[in-house]
């Protein structure tokens, strides 16, 4: 089937020379893990495990669709909007290393970025799954509600406008996966252009829930329907399709897992293709996305831009390519397994024009967490767009921590210091910078994180490990460092160093006369261990100001 694939390839990108595709929709940052269970796995037992991580990168269904296309010759151009964190940068990056034009994407402190994490397992059975856990709507994983949430072009503000002004061309394809206003509206204006558009059916307008709410989506869905020339939709989410049967003028495909898909074009009756099987099966991750991908390249490769252009004949050759790609797909761990495996396919620069900072701050997270957090989250939806804010990953070890957070200071030469909890407790130590320690956690070694043990990360981190182990050493050390935290205070530190206390934290609230012994400046807020966002922004946004400027 290898040779067959890449016959299918090269046909494509023979015909593809120059055709483009814009996309708007799903991205996330898809972080792909594999459990291993070293001492073996026996049914109806609790197996000890490891979890591998095996890619990270970006992902969901226009996430892929933008950067499967490039492999098959197509130049994708999409839309997108992620945060300043390393991961919104990452999904910038991978889009350009894989071939897509980042111009209509944007990084910046007012989005989300929504990551995904696939891990492969066994159930109690012994049958290999797939599960997934992640953050929605944008929101960084933290198991929380969180703020900014992800964002879409928007008809607010003429941003579709603003963007048709900025294109110097008009996409062959214009594709997009969310039932979404900015969408929608974004298609008709190309569609009037003479652009395909191809719509990946949203169904959240089939969920159970208040009826007035499921009426309004399935409007919503019927109109991006009305501005699509080809409609891809899933029979696991939408079983009822009795209304492309008022539809003269489209393309309509329904996949339907093993069973394979079926299309109607126009006026015609359903027709089905049977599934190509593939034997060597081991991940159904993107293969729907290999389905649209290669669909697109096709009708591109193949001139049928046009649904009038299009014949059944026609339309089932294109469909059986997709079909064959899709399943070879399968054979892979991962979306985009199969452009890994290509020794011949070599990624491009993923270098990026990093925006100008003024200032430079830092953030550390508390224990089991992450820098990418929700608290750093909120710190970022505050700050200016010139300021930028590092957000490192603390490992368990605190010597190692402590060694790597200063050799970081040294490199990047902060601004500002913010550390929350675990972060308050490292950052009193970081001598020679200004530094806010919001409700530090001054007697680390007490903390349940750091007890003798296994443990588990609770945010997704950016090297993708989600357990770390604390050993009678590791513990040691937090009690040595807790000893000496307070040596070498000098009169720089002791005014450029402040306690920021919730008067209702219950964790760590009695260290505040602990550190008030060694410094003056005391602030507190009415809350608890953990900021909410308007408190980031009513106490704690004014004393970053107030230090840095």
């Amino acid at each position: 089937m290898k040779k067959e694939i890449e016959n299918l390839v090269n046909s494509l990108r023979e015909g593809t020379a120059g055709k483009t595709c814009m996309g708007t929709g799903n991205y996330s940052l898809d972080v792909i893990t594999q459990r291993e269970y070293p001492e073996g796995f026996v049914v109806g037992k609790r197996n000890k495990f490891e979890e591998k991580v095996l890619t990270m990168e970006i992902g969901n269904t226009c996430g892929n669709v933008m950067t499967m296309l490039p492999y098959l010759g197509v130049k994708t151009f999409p839309v997108a909007f992620f945060d300043v964190s390393p991961h919104g940068y990452r999904m910038t990056r991978d889009m350009k290393a894989y071939g897509a034009d980042v111009r209509f994407v944007s990084n910046s402190g007012t989005t989300g970025t929504t990551i995904l994490r696939c891990t492969h397992k066994l159930d109690e059975q012994g049958n290999h799954v797939l599960a997934h856990k992640g953050s929605s709507g944008g929101h960084p994983w933290t198991g929380l509600s969180a703020r900014p949430s992800r964002r879409y072009i928007s008809t607010k503000k003429g941003e579709v406008d603003a963007l048709m002004d900025k294109m110097d061309f008009t996409p062959d394809v214009f594709f997009f996966d969310i039932v979404n206003a900015g969408h929608r509206d974004l298609a008709e204006k190309l569609r009037k252009r003479g652009t395909l558009v191809y719509f990946e059916g949203d169904s959240y307008w089939n969920r159970p829930g208040n009826e007035k709410t499921r009426q309004a989506e399935y409007r919503g869905f019927l109109r991006c329907v009305n501005a699509s020339d080809v409609v891809k939709m899933s029979a696991e989410l939408i079983k009822d399709v009795s209304f492309v049967d008022s539809y003269k003028d489209k393309l309509f495909i329904q996949t339907m897992g093993a069973d394979g898909l079926r299309f109607k074009l126009g006026g015609g009756q359903w027709i089905k293709l049977d599934p190509i099987v593939n034997p060597d099966y081991k991940d159904y991750e993107g293969a729907g996305d290999w389905t649209s991908s290669t669909l697109i390249a096709a009708l591109c490769s193949k001139g049928m831009l046009k649904v009038k252009d299009m014949t059944e004949e026609a339309v089932k050759e294109v469909l059986m390519m997709a079909q064959t790609m899709a399943s070879y797909s399968v054979g892979f761990i991962g979306s985009k397994g199969l452009i890994h495996a290509d020794e011949k396919f070599k990624l491009q620069d993923d270098t990026l024009e990093m925006p100008h900072y003024t200032k430079k701050l830092m953030y550390l997270h508390g224990s089991a967490s992450a820098g990418y957090s929700r608290t750093s989250m909120g710190i970022l939806q505050y700050l200016p767009e010139d300021w930028q804010l590092l957000t490192p990953d603390c490992p368990a070890d605190a010597d190692e921590c402590l060694k790597m957070l200063k050799e970081l200071c040294e490199r990047e030469q902060p601004d500002l210091i913010i550390g929350s909890s675990q972060g308050g407790y490292y950052a009193q130590m970081l001598r020679g910078y200004k530094r806010i320690c919001v409700n530090p956690a001054l007697e680390m070694s007490k903390d349940v994180d750091v007890k003798v043990g296994n443990h588990q990360f609770l945010i997704n981190r950016q090297d993708g490990i989600q357990k770390y182990v604390i050993t009678p050493e590791i513990q040691d050390g937090y009690r040595r460092l807790e000893a000496h935290q307070f040596d070498g205070i000098t009169d720089f530190d002791r005014e450029n160093c402040y306690g920021l206390f919730g008067d209702k934290d219950t964790d760590w609230g009695y260290c505040k006369p602990i550190f008030a012994e060694h410094y003056p400046h005391i602030y507190t807020f009415p809350g608890g261990h953990k900021m909410e966002y308007d408190e980031i922004e009513d106490y704690l946004m004014p004393l970053v100001k107030e230090l840095i400027n």
